[in-house]
């Protein structure tokens, strides 16, 4: 099986445009209707699709994805992350508040 790190970007790109397809297809959307609503001309969806397009621009690949209402899918790219037990515990130290006990006087 191949690993998706073994991929090259090109052929990343041509693996989202298939799936791209897949999607447009199936949110009842042509190519054309694609083109329209994203100010993308035919031609660039059409080789994005067929794996023609290696340059696409994120800007292009957004545009593609509100057009056949997809855009939430980009969240899903880079999720955000938990945050950082170093962070968390500079946090803490930073909010902590010394408890200040008078002492027992010796008699």
């Amino acid at each position: 099986m191949i690993q998706i790190e073994d991929i090259s970007n090109a052929n990343l790109v041509a693996m989202l445009g298939e799936r791209y397809k897949d999607y447009r297809i199936r949110s009842g959307k042509s190519q054309k209707e694609v083109a329209e609503f994203s100010g993308l001309s035919v031609f660039t969806v059409s080789q994005f699709e067929n794996g023609s397009a290696k340059n696409i621009t994120l800007d292009s690949l957004f545009r593609m994805l509100r057009a056949i209402g997809m855009i939430e899918a980009v969240g899903k790219l880079l999720e955000p992350l938990p945050p950082s037990p170093v962070i968390m515990a500079k946090l803490n130290k930073a909010h902590r508040e010394r408890v200040y006990k008078p002492r027992k006087k010796r008699t």
